[in-house]
């Protein structure tokens, strides 16, 4: 670590092995780990391909995250407790911040279309310290983006309604946030509706090209199809 000033972005990686676990009834464990580790090349693609970060930092207790994030030119730092997103980005902010860093840029592990023109458009809007920008998850009111400054500025609350939560924390501590619609930013993959949502639109990702090439795209497509002519059948 190196850049003080600037946003240091921040990609909390939970173990591949347990993660996405929602997915479960439509994904077996190994087809859950093999997407979290494409949805986390494709982040890393797009923070590596941007010009307007300080530095990368991935926090995980995943030694193959770690190798991805080292290959990628990431800044790891060890999540021996993998306890959850808001302590691993908690743990990730206090750590930047005894390191002098001006501010930190949480995103994501799962929001595989993520381009670097998306994390430009966020640091150009943040403001100067004190300030949060937060942009929403599209669909469940997550937040798919924590800006901060200076790192430690606000509580971390991701979580469920963590947009709500993080919005009241900023102002608990005099800061009104600012929100950014980031269309691609917003689309993140955690629930079956979302892997759904994100099929219908063919994407440069090397989550779309694991999607399909698996068959599981196919797969799933089938069962939806499959379930509409069941539905037809039963109401005619």
């Amino acid at each position: 670590m190196s850049a003080s000033q600037g946003l240091w972005a921040v990609v909390p990686v939970k173990l591949f092995a347990r993660t996405k676990r929602r997915l479960a009834p439509h994904l077996a464990s190994h087809e859950r780990a093999a997407l979290a580790r494409a949805m986390l090349a494709d982040v890393l693609s797009a923070l590596a391909g941007t010009h307007s970060l300080a530095g990368i930092m991935v926090i995980t207790g995943d030694a193959a995250a770690a190798a991805m994030a080292h290959a990628a030119g990431a800044f790891v730092l060890a999540d021996a407790g993998d306890a959850g997103t808001a302590a691993a980005v908690t743990l990730a902010a206090a750590h930047l911040a005894a390191a002098g860093r001006d501010g930190m840029l949480v995103i994501p592990a799962d929001v595989p279309l993520i381009t670097p023109a998306d994390i430009g458009m966020i640091v150009a809007a943040h403001r100067a310290a004190p300030s949060v920008t937060l942009v929403p998850a599209s669909v469940d009111g997550g937040t798919n983006a924590l800006a901060c400054s200076p790192p430690g500025a606000v509580p971390i609350c991701f979580g469920d309604d963590s947009l709500r939560r993080h919005r009241e924390a900023a102002r608990a501590c005099g800061i009104e946030p600012q929100i950014l619609l980031l269309e691609h930013l917003g689309h993140d993959i955690d629930r079956p509706d979302d892997l759904a949502t994100f099929l219908l639109r063919p994407s440069p990702t090397q989550s779309y090209a694991y999607l399909t090439t698996s068959g599981i795209a196919e797969r799933l497509r089938r069962a939806h199809r499959d379930r509409h002519d069941e539905t037809r059948a039963m109401s005619s």
